[in-house]
């Protein structure tokens, strides 16, 4: 949803948002990134969660120096490798649309 939203809002902005409505526009974007950041904000809470997991089951294995625990840490290594970059293209294309909506903001006024 929000990579198709992207492209569509980048091509809006490709051609100098001649053939849009900005007033709309502008509401539509603004509806977006207040979804993008709530799917921020879980995104966030699910990261540090299974950070936090993976933490103590780093500690566990260290401390127990038993070897079927590996098989948790491989895992939730890749999981929470995973949710960084998850969670890092969540943050760059928020911080973009905040750019887009300034741009819409400037042509409006």
């Amino acid at each position: 949803m929000f990579k198709t939203y992207d492209k569509e809002i980048e091509s809006a902005l490709s051609d100098g948002f001649k053939h849009t409505d900005l007033e709309k526009t502008l509401a539509k974007h603004k509806l977006m990134i207040s979804r993008i950041q709530h799917e921020r904000l879980i995104h966030l809470l699910v990261t540090i969660f299974v950070g936090v997991v993976m933490t103590l089951f780093f500690m566990i294995t260290l401390m127990t120096k038993e070897v079927f625990v590996v098989f948790i840490d491989g895992p939730l290594l890749i999981l929470f490798t995973a949710y960084i970059f998850h969670y890092r293209f969540l943050e760059n294309t928020t911080q973009s649309w905040y750019k887009i909506e300034d741009s819409i903001k400037e042509k409006i006024n």
